[in-house]
């Protein structure tokens, strides 16, 4: 029952299915903790039934039998969240309490999170060991391509989705992973790489000035590095912000003193 154009242009971001007289709404793969679900469910709920039922149904008088919704989450991003917890559409009112609610359970499907979930589910502990291996292998370096190919032997020989990736090109799953994931990666890697620099020449100001205050002045050289870099490459302030723990104003300073902005 997914919609297509639901939120994105052109882009299939939800899984809908009815199972029985219930209607289950999934939205699968959010790399980032999003406290709006439940309002985007509300929106996508609404647009669902809209095609479901008559035209004329809101003129009758007898009551309208509905599939039920049911609403969930599969959250498989870097930062730290719980194995299960629920988001619901009554926390975002303002003022006293409404009559309208809408209730979306969240599930953390990260392979080190520990799920319950995971253990029910051979196919979606497999996806989320492929998951971890992607990062794994990028964050040491390796080009996603090159990350994807491991990640995928790796579950082969796990047993892993194996017959799903028996079935796939090498391209088709990478298109897929890149698209999904690498802008994260490459926020979360640069990063690293920052404080990389400045441990590198944070030693090497502390062998001179002393050690503490050489690391401070290399980790803050690293960083800013890093911080041009994502201007050059035309990164949202918000953005660069979120990565380097720079405030805007800093950034700014910094973008105008090299003539990027």
């Amino acid at each position: 029952m997914t919609l297509q154009g639901t939120f994105f242009n052109d882009e299939k971001n939800d899984v809908s299915f009815l199972a029985g007289t219930r209607q289950i709404i999934l939205m699968e793969h959010q790399s980032t903790l999003n406290e709006n679900m439940p309002l985007r469910m509300f929106w996508y709920m609404a647009k669902l039934y809209r095609k479901q039922v008559p035209k004329d149904a809101p003129y009758r008088t007898r009551r309208l039998q509905l599939p039920a919704p049911c609403f969930y989450v599969f959250y498989n991003g870097l930062d730290p969240a719980p194995d299960e917890w629920e988001m619901r559409l009554s926390e975002a009112f303002e003022g006293e309490c409404s009559s309208l609610e809408l209730c979306v359970t969240a599930y953390n499907i990260n392979e080190t999170s520990g799920s319950v979930i995971l253990e029910r589910s051979r196919t979606l502990k497999g996806y989320s060991a492929f998951v971890a291996q992607v990062r794994r292998r990028a964050a040491e370096g390796m080009s996603l391509e090159e990350a994807v190919k491991l990640a995928i032997r790796y579950c082969i020989g796990q047993d892993y989705l194996a017959e799903y990736f028996h079935e796939r090109e090498m391209e088709e799953v990478f298109d897929m992973v890149s698209f999904k994931w690498d802008p994260e990666l490459a926020k979360r890697v640069q990063l690293e790489e920052a404080r990389e620099i400045g441990m590198e020449q944070g030693l090497e100001k502390g062998m001179e000035k002393g050690m503490e205050k050489g690391m401070e002045k290399g980790m803050e050289k690293g960083v800013a590095e890093v911080v041009l870099n994502m201007l050059k490459k035309k990164w949202s302030l918000q953005d660069i912000s979120e990565v380097s723990k720079w405030p805007l104003a800093k950034i700014e300073n910094l973008g105008k003193m090299h003539q990027l902005l």
